[in-house]
């Protein structure tokens, strides 16, 4: 218990060295080992590491998402000494901060660190967006993710402050036994307000604006975190508090995560589609997976309310996998887009191409990246994905007539969404890093220390995309009282054999196109002079899509003729479009116009007046008093 103890103090030392940044980025990595190591020792030698303590605790559940975070706080922490941050103190300071919030959110044994420590994480990231406050948008944009986050939190603490009161104990070990003899109506309350909150943290639609916004504008290493960490405890969140602890008895909330959770995914990857920053891409590609996780906790969330243990189990699994197989490939491609960033000076894909000449590393590990996020073998992202789609499948044909109906429809979304994916991820690959650049730049050298653990993330995504055995069998023990289930059940030995196959083929194609001995010819482009703009561009790219589905996008688009006559003979044509936001036309922005007045109206109480405010404060009193009585 000590060493638990002493694990999150470190965290403070750490960042007391950020005016020392080699020191600072050493301690870092050496923390997140250790953390490393305690996640692996508790994973495969539970006996070993299991800690029950009055305020902190590990069980395998917990253990599996502190693997997953510290793996990427590894990578991040290794990639730190190569990535050139301008407000680098700044970061080092709040950086081992967020990682420790983080773990204590994980190994909390009571409410009140619970919540402690999901608000210093709150916190921290949020300080961590706004580190480059100087430039334009950030401020604003870290604004609204501060009022998500203050949001979600407020309802997380509501439906766990209703929690203590029915069981009468802040122990999260004793509200496991109790919380499942609670009123149906008291549960529905509780529920909803864990569901918004954790639902909101992980960025599901609608409650996404805040991802677009947060991560284009935060360091690559604290994209990274939280887009392969953070968003993460919002699932775990729910799989403790709401699906274990609670446990839902109501068909709406199974169908509820089953919706939410297709139109998360799809609704994602076609917003993702539309977007020019790689960074934003990535953000609204986060918002996809979660959406895929979503599916994974609908599958367990059915298993429960029907008392099926072998689909509650599959379910479960299925989303314990894709969240560390996302948190590999997606902190991978984060990483990727900053070292694009740094040697580039731009994120703007209009404005990139030619990137696999002058950075290959980067380049092969993007490639290998979108390959593993869009679900395709031989990688990890494929494996879960295809886990998903198993366990909707056996939904249709064993549950009865309505659910058969949900999951037909679910599955048809969650293909979509694959399909869509890979469009998306070809045509990033293709413009950033093939053909020419399309603008004149002056390209920065990246350093290995950037390269190295980007490739090892994407050896380690192949690895489980070719043996998974390796890494789920220490699943099972999230489950002591469900039924073990063999790994082979859920992937036949056909998957691993196919992907071996696939990644065999993969490497003769690359051996006999001999790529490295080709000769550079000038291009021939039917007798016209060749012109780097004349390129397939993002948006050209996608130009179907987005007028297929104008009712989502709402597209826009204004020409702009320059010139003397400029009606007949412009002399050049600026073309400016784009889609837009039916969630903030809609929602957010009448929602944030009503708060605003509703505000102004509250100037009316503040008459400056000592008599008027000693009035409130002995009308409070009065109803506080009336409702104890």
């Amino acid at each position: 218990m000590m060493v638990i103890a002493y694990l999150f103090l470190l965290g403070l030392p750490i960042a007391l060295f950020a005016r020392q940044p080699l020191r600072s980025k050493l301690s870092l990595l050496c923390y997140s080992l250790l953390l490393l190591g305690i996640a692996l020792i508790a994973l495969y030698h539970p006996s070993t590491m299991m800690v029950h303590g009055a305020l902190f605790a590990l069980n395998p559940l917990r253990a599996w998402f502190l693997l997953l975070l510290s793996i990427v706080a590894v990578a991040v922490s290794w990639y730190r000494f190569g990535y050139q941050d301008h407000d680098d103190k700044a970061t080092a300071f709040w950086l081992p901060l967020f990682v420790m919030s983080m773990t204590g959110v994980l190994m909390a044994n009571t409410v009140w660190v619970f919540i402690t420590f999901w608000e210093l994480m709150s916190i921290t990231s949020f300080f961590l967006v706004i580190v480059h406050h100087d430039r334009e948008h950030v401020l604003p944009s870290g604004y609204v993710y501060l009022v998500m986050s203050q949001i979600s939190a407020m309802a997380i603490i509501g439906g766990l402050f209703l929690l203590v009161s029915q069981v009468h104990s802040a122990d999260l070990s004793v509200i496991a036994l109790k919380a499942h003899a609670m009123n149906p109506g008291m549960k529905n309350w509780v529920s909803a307000l864990l569901f918004i909150g954790f639902s909101m943290k992980s960025g599901v639609i609608p409650f996404h604006i805040w991802l677009p916004r947060a991560h284009p504008i935060a360091p690559t290493p604290v994209s990274s975190l939280m887009s392969g960490g953070m968003i993460k405890l919002g699932v775990f969140g729910l799989i403790q508090f709401l699906l274990l602890d609670v446990g839902v008895q109501q068909v709406f909330w199974a169908v509820l995560f089953l919706l939410v959770g297709a139109v998360t995914a799809l609704l994602g990857v076609l917003y993702a589609l539309m977007e020019k920053d790689l960074k934003r891409l990535l953000a609204f590609s986060s918002i996809e997976n979660i959406g895929i996780l979503f599916l994974g906790l609908g599958l367990m969330a059915v298993g429960i309310v029907l008392h099926r243990p072998t689909l509650e189990v599959t379910g479960m699994i299925a989303t314990l996998f894709h969240a560390f197989n996302h948190a590999l490939f997606k902190s991978q491609l984060f990483m990727i887009a900053g070292a694009v960033q740094q040697h580039t000076g731009t994120l703007d894909a209009e404005r990139l191409g030619g990137l696999l000449r002058t950075m290959p590393g980067m380049g092969i590990a993007f490639i290998g990246g979108s390959m593993a996020i869009s679900g395709l073998p031989p990688f990890n992202g494929f494996l879960s994905e295809w886990l998903t789609f198993h366990g909707l499948l056996s939904l249709m044909e064993h549950f009865g007539a309505f659910w058969m109906i949900v999951s037909f429809a679910v599955i048809l979304m969650l293909a979509m969404t694959g399909a869509l994916a890979c469009l998306c991820f070809v045509n990033a690959s293709g413009v950033i890093f093939l053909g020419v650049p399309r603008a004149s730049r002056s390209n920065h050298p990246i350093g290995k220390a950037m390269t190295l653990p980007v490739i090892g993330l994407l050896f380690v995504c192949l690895a489980i995309g070719i043996d998974p055995n390796w890494l789920l069998s220490p699943l099972f023990a999230v489950f002591p009282q469900k039924p073990t289930l063999a790994v082979s059940s859920f992937f036949p030995s056909s998957l691993m054999v196919m992907s071996i196959v696939l990644l065999l083929l993969l490497t003769f194609f690359l051996w006999l196109s001999r790529f490295w001995t080709m000769k550079k010819v000038p291009n021939w482009q039917c007798g016209r002079v060749v012109h780097e703009q004349r390129q397939m561009s993002f948006t050209a790219f996608t130009k179907s899509v987005r007028t297929s589905l104008a009712i989502i996008y709402r597209p826009h688009r204004h020409l702009e003729r320059t010139g003397t006559q400029a009606a007949y003979f412009p002399e050049q044509l600026i073309y400016r479009g784009g889609v837009r936001s039916i969630w903030e036309k809609y929602l957010y922005r009448p929602t944030y116009r009503l708060v605003w007045r509703l505000s102004g109206l509250t100037s009316i109480l503040q008459a400056g007046s000592i008599q008027l405010y000693l009035i409130y404060m002995l009308g409070t009193i009065g109803l506080f008093l009336l409702f104890v009585h």
